[in-house]
């Protein structure tokens, strides 16, 4: 049984392999359960974390060379790329993640809350929409709000601003292209980020959609711009508040949202069922009313413009919608309730935020320290080793074992907080085995198997508190090449488009110095030749898919002895014609292996490896399979 925590992992895996195969995916949150269990003010942890990015991104621009050639434009970019990597978004995985961040419900308790209190919960056998979870409430500056938020911000936020920069060099008014700004964060709530897939229509996401705007206009584009280029580099002229942001509009008990009829028959019944009878308590009423006079953004386009067009009938109407009309009642004129409380001298309680925050900005402004990335950016990595190969019914061979990468660093590791989104480029990755034997004349290769990838993408997700750890990549043109004389395959070759590649891992102890991991490996579409032996016929085909899936553990005995132990399998299929094989078939390639492993130090690694590799071939009728031993010493540079 996997538990909770795993699966919230493994879903940001599949959200992840979901928008890079170029399906959009999105999530939705639910306030109502906090609203009476306030969390912590985050204010400063997410301040920081904002501010220790920007300045990440800044260092990281002034290191190159030609730091001098970037534009204004190009730096934000770098700035936005501190926050996203393609389909995962790195700041709200941070928020959910973090022990900096206050979360209710917290992560034991997450599960239960979906499956028994979330207002998204029913009885549907499967709820497609909401199958990437739904998010933990946090406050910031007294607001509470999801994560997805935090994603809004950043990543739709970008598109509105790049889209901002087009309608204005296009000539475009400025009234009008803040118009088309609203309208296009309309469309993805009606389509792939809302009714068409969680059947939810947020306008606190509109909010935060067009709060990140502002962000990013604000770098390079107002009056005062926050990104200034010196004779030094480019540095921050004034750091970044979520309080010139943030406001009740992120939160969906304020701000609430719309639904198609299917999911809001079952959201209103949760609200009833959950909410009507506490509606009048003084946790609720003064909820309502601290947000009623908290301090709005100067900026507020979007928000009216947002009621012209449901007044217009051209968005839904927001009303119908609300915990008030779920319950059979007016909204409540909560401003005038406000008012009569501060008229009186009371404030009430603190409300959900810090001690009756109203969200002033304070002076003079935190000063934040810039991650320092002293390391290289490119990294050669270099192992190589020998030792023996014996295959069924063959004499011992001597064996090379290879890997190389050139290791980029795009985002190096920010040692801040306790969770860590790192990224990363590997180029011109090669790995694999080769095997040398003495013919009657000369030397032979009975067994080759080398894999290369030209690039590869990749991302960390790495808690060293919890000792949890996820890593997913992208990869584009992944090849092997194969030799097996005892499997009749002289030489073969096989190359896919793309791949996608997977890994968990969690370590325990108080020093973490055991861990184990399970990863999988997809290669998809491409080209597969193999060419046989016994006939010197060559089968020519289509490769359809390649899954690897390994899983291991290891166990640190001192600063450098390491034992470790990896488990692994894989299967392929392909189809094609083979002359030799009667015409049109579909072979597969199978194959499984375990391999002991024992680090003496940082630099070397002793090993012995037994694999079992097969070949199906139907069109020959026949099924080859061949077990091996690999053993030897490996040195890494």
């Amino acid at each position: 049984m996997i538990r909770p925590s795993a699966q919230r992992k493994w879903r940001g895996v599949a959200l992840w392999a979901t928008v890079m195969t170029g399906t959009a995916q999105a999530t939705e949150t639910d306030q109502y359960f906090a609203i009476d269990k306030r969390p912590l003010d985050s204010l400063g942890a997410l301040n920081e974390k904002v501010n220790r990015d920007i300045l990440g991104a800044l260092e990281l621009v002034n290191r190159r060379t030609n730091w001098d050639s970037y534009s204004c434009q190009d730096v934000a970019h770098r700035v936005y790329q501190r926050f996203r990597i393609s389909g995962l978004h790195k700041i709200e995985l941070w928020a959910e993640n973090s022990p900096r961040i206050d979360r209710v419900p917290s992560k034991k308790d997450h599960s239960h809350f979906e499956k028994h209190s979330s207002i998204y919960r029913s009885g549907r056998l499967w709820d497609w929409g909401l199958s990437f979870g739904v998010k933990a409430t946090f406050n910031v500056a007294g607001v509470h709000m999801g994560a997805d938020k935090l994603s809004h911000f950043f990543k739709t936020g970008w598109k509105y601003h790049q889209r901002y920069l087009a309608l204005t060099k296009a000539g475009v008014p400025e009234r009008e292209a803040l118009e088309q700004l609203v309208r296009y964060g309309a469309e993805t709530e009606s389509s792939s980020l809302g009714l068409a897939t969680t059947e939810v229509f947020s306008f606190g996401d509109l909010e935060a959609n067009y709060q990140g705007f502002l962000f990013y206009r604000s770098l390079c584009q107002d009056e005062n711009p926050r990104l200034l280029k010196t004779s030094e580099g480019w540095r921050l002229t004034r750091p970044f508040d979520w309080r010139e942001h943030v406001s009740p509009e992120f939160d969906e008990t304020w701000n609430n949202s719309a639904f198609t009829p299917k999911r809001w028959s079952e959201v209103r019944a949760n609200l009833r069922r959950d909410y009507c009878e506490r509606l009048d308590s003084d946790t609720f009423v003064e909820h309502y009313r601290f947000y009623s006079r908290y301090e709005r953004s100067a900026d507020d386009f979007n928000l009216r413009y947002v009621r012209e067009l449901v007044d217009r009938g051209e968005f839904p109407r927001q009303e119908d919608f609300s915990i008030w009309t779920a319950c059979g009642r007016s909204r409540p004129d909560f401003h005038a309730g406000a008012a009569e409380a501060l008229a009186g001298g009371t404030s009430g309680s603190a409300g959900p935020g810090p001690e009756n925050s109203t969200g002033g900005l304070p002076a003079p402004a935190p000063q934040y320290e810039a991650p320092r990335f002293n390391g290289s950016l490119f990294q050669p990595q270099l192992e190589a080793g020998g030792g023996g190969f014996q295959s069924a019914g063959s004499d011992w061979n001597a064996l090379l074992r290879m890997r190389f990468v050139l290791h980029e660093t795009v985002v190096p590791e920010d040692a801040w907080d306790a969770v860590r989104t790192p990224e990363y480029l590997l180029w011109a990755s090669l790995n694999g085995h080769l095997a040398l034997g003495r013919g009657p004349a000369e030397l032979t290769l009975p067994y080759a198997d080398l894999r290369f990838t030209p690039v590869q993408q990749r991302f960390e997700l790495n808690n060293v508190a919890t000792g949890d750890e996820l890593a997913v990549g992208v990869v584009l043109l992944p090849a092997r090449l194969t030799r097996f004389t005892t499997l009749d395959r002289s030489f073969g070759v096989e190359a896919s488009l793309a791949g996608v590649r997977g890994r968990l891992g969690k370590r325990f102890g108080e020093r973490q110095r055991a861990g184990v991991f399970a990863s999988l490996a997809l290669d998809a579409v491409g080209y597969k030749a193999a060419l046989h032996l016994s006939d010197g016929h060559a089968f020519q085909g289509v490769h359809a898919a390649t899954l690897v899936v390994e899983t291991g553990a290891e166990l640190l005995l001192g600063e450098q002895l390491r034992l470790g132990l990896v488990l692994g399998g894989g299967a392929g299929l392909s189809l094609g014609w083979d002359p030799g094989g009667g015409g049109f078939t579909a072979p597969s390639d199978l194959g499984a292996y375990a391999e002991a492993q024992v680090d003496v130090t940082r630099f070397s690694r002793l090993f012995v490896r037994g694999q079992l590799d097969a070949l199906h071939e139907p069109g020959r009728d026949r099924t080859l399979s061949t077990p091996t031993v690999l053993g030897g010493a490996a040195f890494r540079f």
